[in-house]
């Protein structure tokens, strides 16, 4: 069951500190008051992290360049420094 935000639609409140989590199935309806404080609340939009984009594959010289050690693959947990 997925965590739901929700706001007072009034504002603040000293209980929920204007913002409630709760968890709730897709199956159920969304509350229409806090069971904190029994304000009217309402759905607050789901905020997520922007998915990072690589833009070219780095190489073995780009990983050089910026400092990092880079190894070179021989067998099954067998690497040697290039």
């Amino acid at each position: 069951m997925p965590l739901q935000r929700f706001r007072p639609i009034s504002g603040r409140c000293k209980l929920c500190q204007g913002e409630v989590e709760l968890s709730i199935k897709h199956s159920e309806s969304l509350p229409k008051e806090c069971p904190k404080c029994g304000q009217e609340i309402e759905h607050c939009p789901n905020l997520s992290a922007p998915v990072a984009k690589v833009l070219k594959t780095p190489s073995p010289s780009d990983a050089k360049a910026a400092g990092f050690q880079v190894y070179k693959r021989l067998g099954k947990g067998e690497y040697e420094k290039q």
